[in-house]
């Protein structure tokens, strides 16, 4: 009896015709502040659209910036198709360091369900990356709301 249910669900599977799409934020860091970003979506897997963001960057001359650049960074990514996507920034000087320089924070968030719990994923994604960023002390702005 397993047998015909696996060949079924498999079967039905099959003719579902779902794609793999998604959604990511790739950045071009350079001593921890970032300096451009871009966000892509697409029916293509989140991996192939990382390249292209690479690609992206690379093209506006951010290959070969300065030791120590990093544009293989994705900031945020979903395998949603659809779905809601908020992009926060935030300048601040991170505290407890030998060097005071004004840092450039991106958060990319995403969301099946609205903008604001897009929101709330963006933050804990800027959280997650720098954690010497905190959202009651040093702020953030919404830079771009987006539909996919």
């Amino acid at each position: 009896m397993k047998k015909p249910i696996t060949i079924l669900f498999l079967l039905l599977m099959l003719l579902s015709g779902h794609s793999q799409g998604g959604a990511i934020c790739v950045v071009a860091l350079w001593k921890g502040s970032v300096l451009d970003y871009v966000f892509l979506n697409g029916l293509e897997h989140p991996f192939q659209l990382q390249e292209q963001g690479e690609a992206m960057l690379a093209e506006k001359g951010y290959d070969d910036y300065d030791r120590g650049l990093d544009i293989r960074h994705p900031r945020g990514q979903t395998f949603l198709e659809h779905g809601y996507a908020v992009i926060i920034e935030s300048r601040y000087i991170p505290r407890y360091r030998k060097v005071q320089n004004e840092r450039r924070s991106i958060g990319c968030g995403f969301s099946a369900s609205s903008y604001d719990a897009a929101l709330w994923d963006a933050i804990h994604d800027m959280q997650t990356h720098d954690w010497s960023w905190v959202p009651d002390r040093d702020e953030y702005k919404v830079i771009e709301k987006i539909r996919f």
